[in-house]
């Protein structure tokens, strides 16, 4: 592990999901798979090594001042449980902390008290999608090695998420990756507005997926 340019110590570190296995590789490796069993990889964090808040009210004063972008963010406000690249690295463009609707008849439905059971709205991310709050990761990472270009493969949400991260920030490029006719074309018109090259491939997403890989450890390409 290394020390970071801000001066926070990183800890974390990548690790094969494969029990049989459970080799560690440095953060900084850009790496889709186990490199000795082509098993996932998770991200673990060294919590002994880490320096973290004294009390969750820490985080909520973050939210309620809002005096760097960062706390903003419904992801990098709690970036001491995330800390993988220092502040200045995080890339952010205000995903997460979406509203949180009570919706008292489906708590009934699920056998719950009344103001027991609240909803998200992941509609209101940058993108419309969810999948800004793991594209914001992605993202700092991609920043991280020093990526100029990106890819995925998409049926829609991944595609408009990479694209507007890519677009907004202007770190790296991005190339969609499409089945034929497997993509809703509203997410897919986001991503152009955004400026991603997209190429659409004979077959389902599985088949663009498979096709994106190959492209990626062909060229250097950040699969996202």
């Amino acid at each position: 592990m290394c020390a970071m340019s801000s001066g926070v110590v990183q800890t974390a570190f990548q690790q094969c999901l494969n029990p049989e296995c459970r080799a560690t590789f440095d953060v900084g490796q850009v790496l889709t798979a186990c490199s000795r069993c082509s098993s996932l990889l998770d991200i673990c964090y060294d919590w002994n090594r880490s320096i973290l808040p004294r009390q969750l009210s820490d985080f909520q004063q973050r939210w309620s001042s809002r005096l760097n972008p960062l706390d903003y963010s419904g992801v990098w406000r709690f970036r001491e449980l995330l800390r993988f690249a220092a502040d200045e690295q995080l890339v952010t463009i205000g995903e997460g902390q979406t509203v949180l609707q009570q919706n008292d008849r489906l708590a009934a439905a699920c056998g719950l008290h009344s103001g027991r059971l609240f909803l998200q709205y992941e509609g209101q991310n940058p993108s419309g999608s969810f999948k800004d709050n793991g594209m914001t990761a992605a993202s700092t990472h991609a920043r991280l090695v020093g990526a100029k270009m990106t890819a995925c493969a998409s049926t829609g949400n991944t595609s408009a998420s990479l694209a507007i991260y890519a677009g907004v920030t202007g770190l790296f490029r991005c190339i969609v990756f499409v089945g034929s006719g497997k993509i809703a074309f509203g997410k897919l018109s986001q991503a152009l507005d955004y400026g991603a090259v997209t190429i659409q491939i004979r077959g389902d997403f599985d088949d663009a997926l498979a096709r994106v890989r190959q492209i990626c450890e062909r060229y250097p390409i950040y699969l996202c």
